[in-house]
């Protein structure tokens, strides 16, 4: 991911992965900053974040099915498509998909 292509809400929400106080009223450059740093890489990973790669893995894994359904970033067949979408629009196609997305195991009580 090109991070100069990211607009400063976009950057804030990945430098929120990084630290998670970080927020879209901090300067560009102090994003930028904070995620080359990496000084809080120890904090854990944002659900959201997840559910966009297995939302991107779900539709690598089934394309044929899928592609002509799409008309979001995923179409681009991009592992890292979904991170073009909003939280918000993540989620909500991650609970729309969630049989798909997050599948029971088969041995869960």
């Amino acid at each position: 991911m090109d991070l100069d292509d990211l607009n400063t809400t976009e950057l804030a929400l990945v430098a929120q992965d990084v630290d998670g106080e970080a927020h879209r009223g901090q300067s560009r450059e102090a994003l930028l900053a904070l995620i080359e740093s990496g000084e809080c890489a120890d904090l854990k990973p944002r659900f959201v974040n997840k559910a966009r790669l297995r939302i991107m893995q779900y539709v690598v894994d089934h394309w044929k099915q899928v592609e002509p359904l799409l008309s979001c970033p995923a179409s681009s067949k991009e592992p890292r498509a979904c991170f073009q979408c909003t939280d918000l629009q993540a989620i909500e196609c991650a609970v729309t998909n969630l049989a798909n997305i997050f599948p029971q195991r088969e041995n869960a009580p």
